[in-house]
């Protein structure tokens, strides 16, 4: 590309004259045709649930003594006083690292409470912080999930359970739980 020489500028043009007199040359940009905004929302309405269902098609849902025993004793987490929410979603999670499990199948209530004392006792001997007790759903069984219902109750009551929750869905879901136990000082 050959330069031009530089004209003085005259006092008789104009600006526009001027204006084209400096972009002389000049090759403009080829941008594609874009635009900071986004293209406007489409308008969606929202159903309303009640609107679409007719509530006199339903009949009232009437629970029987068992099932409200069972509604009532199936809490999925416990955790002591003094132990913070903060722990019990940890153990949810999974973030405590399973030292040990125990299988309550093929047990008794009787047998499977003992069984469970023992085994929570050796824990804390052998200093372990998460274990995790497997009860089953209690499906088959014609009285409801009564293993899942004692081992509950004794967890709660026992003096070295801190917390425990359901185990994740992909780990036994409702069919085990996840134990966190107090940390045993051994006396020497």
């Amino acid at each position: 590309m050959q330069k031009k020489p530089k004209q003085p500028p005259s006092d008789d043009l104009s600006d526009e004259q001027l204006l084209q007199q400096a972009l002389e040359g000049v090759v403009p940009l080829k941008n594609p045709a874009t635009s900071d905004s986004r293209k406007p929302r489409r308008e969606t309405r929202k159903k309303s649930r009640e609107s679409d269902l007719d509530l006199n098609d339903f009949e009232p849902l009437e629970l029987s003594a068992a099932d409200e025993q069972l509604s009532i004793d199936s809490d999925d987490a416990h955790r002591k006083n003094g132990v913070q929410l903060r722990i019990l979603k940890r153990l949810k999670r999974g973030h405590y690292p399973l030292e040990d499990q125990f299988d309550l199948h093929h047990l008794n209530t009787h047998t499977g409470k003992s069984a469970l004392l023992d085994f929570i006792s050796w824990s804390c001997q052998q200093n372990l912080k998460c274990i995790r007790i497997i009860h089953g759903k209690g499906l088959r069984s014609v009285d409801g999930p009564k293993l899942k219902l004692m081992s509950r109750e004794v967890l709660r009551s026992h003096p070295q359970v801190m917390a425990f929750t359901s185990c994740k869905q992909n780990e036994g879901g409702e069919g085990a739980t996840d134990v966190l136990l107090k940390t045993c000082i051994k006396t020497t």
